[in-house]
C-alpha cells in the first residue's frame, strides 16, 4: 500500500486532485519539482502559526515556552 501521508501526495492532491501513485510520469515528475522547489512545500508543518496545542503535543513538540533564569 502506498503511502498517502507524504509531501509528495499532498503536491498531487492539490494540484491533480488524485494521490501521487495514480499519476503518470509527467505529472510524477511535475510534483517531485514542485516539492523540491517551491518553499511551500519545503515548511515544516510545526512552523505554522496555526498548530493547535494539541497538535504540537502529537507531534512532541514543546507546548508552552520555558525561560532559563540566568
Amino acid at each position: 500500500m502506498n503511502n498517502l501521508n507524504t509531501t509528495i501526495d499532498k503536491v498531487a492532491m492539490s494540484e491533480f486532485g488524485i494521490h501521487y501513485y495514480q499519476l503518470g510520469d509527467n505529472e510524477k515528475q511535475w510534483c517531485h519539482d514542485e516539492m523540491v522547489n517551491n518553499k511551500k512545500w519545503l515548511k515544516k508543518e510545526w512552523e505554522d502559526p496555526l498548530w493547535s496545542v494539541a497538535g504540537k503535543w502529537k507531534a512532541g513538540l514543546p507546548i508552552y515556552k520555558t525561560y532559563i533564569n540566568e
